[in-house]
């Protein structure tokens, strides 16, 4: 979609996001190889009682469900980064998490070819508590 199809307001919502115990490890295991992400017997004793997901493999499981959407398509130009991230309840394994995109804000650039959209996203579990919150910006095609 064009910078123009959108507009403030405008919210997307997730397909159900699984998070699978071994895909949590592995991607631990690479990323963020704390005890309490990667060794289940360790983080039995540890501050959360159990096995959770790094924070940014909960944010990216939602994200790439996002992108396969595909409503920015080929007219998505790139992320412009993220502004703030908040995880606020730990993720388990098989927890089933739902991304909300929601349009905050919406600027065209000078040159009138491009725009920038504002996110705020909100993830939350299958008891419906928020388990994460991002604000970011998108570059997009007018």
């Amino acid at each position: 979609m064009k910078f123009a199809e959108f507009a403030v307001g405008d919210s997307f919502s997730t397909n159900p996001v699984i998070a699978d115990k071994k895909d949590m490890i592995e991607y631990a295991e690479k990323y963020d190889p704390q005890y309490f992400h990667i060794d289940e017997n360790a983080a039995k004793d540890g501050p959360f009682g159990s096995l959770i997901a790094s924070g940014f493999y909960s944010m990216n499981a939602v994200w790439a469900d996002f992108i396969r959407m595909d409503i920015l398509g080929k007219d998505c130009l790139g992320g412009l980064g993220i502004d703030e991230i908040r995880w606020t309840v730990p993720v388990r394994p098989e927890d089933t998490l739902i991304g909300e995109y929601t349009i905050s804000d919406k600027r065209l650039l000078s040159d009138k070819k491009r725009g920038i959209l504002s996110f705020g996203v909100s993830v939350k579990n299958q008891e419906k508590k928020e388990v994460l919150t991002v604000k970011t910006k998108i570059l997009i095609s007018v």
